[in-house]
């Protein structure tokens, strides 16, 4: 779990405290604007699936379906 600490007023914690939090209040809390810094973060795990790209397919040429006048 990453330690945390504030910048602001989160409950009944003060600026300055440390928090162990969960990956997900983390981006809860970044996304607020209350972390000042993260003191401790978990070693960094390699994906164990990553995101395949799409491919493509182009548009098909010729008739759209629509006439032309």
């Amino acid at each position: 779990m990453p330690r945390v600490k504030l910048a602001n007023w989160y409950g009944d914690h003060m600026p300055g405290d440390e928090l162990d939090v969960d990956e997900v209040m983390v981006k809860a809390l970044r996304r607020d604007g209350l972390i000042a810094e993260v003191v401790e973060a978990p070693a960094e795990q390699p994906e164990a699936n990553p995101p395949k790209e799409v491919p493509t397919t182009p548009e098909p040429s010729g008739e759209t379906g629509r006439k032309r006048r």
